[in-house]
């Protein structure tokens, strides 16, 4: 984000209320963020997504639908919300 000049704080649990711009899941696309509790995840388009994934210790593409089960699975977290970026 700072490579396009968007200022993004930096914690999850900010950035969730810094970006007012809140979608459902089925109107998700490229760019949108995805939040859980103390976990964030980018959008890369309509289905798959890039996070920071602790079980496999990498940074990786999965399917979104895949990751909310895998990670509610893991960890209990529901999908808390998911927001959209103005200006990508």
């Amino acid at each position: 984000m700072k490579f396009n000049n968007i200022y993004c704080p930096r914690d999850s649990k900010d950035q969730k209320k810094f970006f007012k711009k809140e979608i459902t899941i089925k109107n998700i696309r490229k760019g949108d963020l995805l939040f859980w509790k103390g976990h964030v995840a980018i959008a890369l388009n309509n289905k798959k997504l890039v996070h920071a994934f602790g079980a496999r210790k990498k940074v990786v593409m999965m399917g979104i639908k895949e990751t909310i089960k895998k990670i509610y699975s893991k960890s209990k977290l529901p999908l808390l919300c998911v927001k959209r970026i103005k200006k990508l």
